[in-house]
């Protein structure tokens, strides 16, 4: 199938589409800054944008937790802060891990610390070197 693919003749471009082309990227940039994409604005454009967006943001949550509680439903952060209040006793876990994990290091030494990195460090190698051994085996073109 690939020899007859490159048997065929390249097929040309008609003789118009390069001007529709460059007519097309020429049309794009003359396009005023407000209405190309947001990446290709004026940085303090991009700045006063982001800003009035966060406070569009904010005030939208703002008052509409005050129309929930105006209308007698009660407010949905409060649900939400219950939730993560909820999480307390994890956080409290993973904080005395961390302290438990910080207070072996420091009384065994940095010694260890470093051989525990240098493992993790050839795992990943070694699962990357498998990853691509792998590729390699699944498309290998013969």
């Amino acid at each position: 199938m690939q020899r007859e693919l490159r048997r065929l003749p390249e097929l040309r471009a008609p003789e118009t589409l390069l001007h529709r082309v460059m007519l097309a990227v020429h049309a794009k940039e003359r396009l005023p800054w407000w209405q190309r994409p947001w990446l290709a604005w004026p940085r303090p454009a991009q700045w006063v944008s982001s800003a009035l967006f966060a406070t569009l943001v904010a005030a939208l949550i703002y008052f509409g937790t005050q129309a929930w509680q105006l209308s007698g439903i009660g407010n949905p952060l409060d649900k939400i802060w219950l939730w993560i209040m909820s999480l307390e006793p994890l956080w409290n876990w993973l904080l005395a891990l961390l302290n438990a994990v910080v207070l072996v290091i420091q009384k065994c030494g940095q010694l260890y610390l470093f051989i525990g990195l240098g493992v993790a460090a050839t795992m990943y190698l070694l699962c990357i070197a498998t990853g691509t051994a792998c590729y390699r085996l699944a498309f290998n073109r013969r």
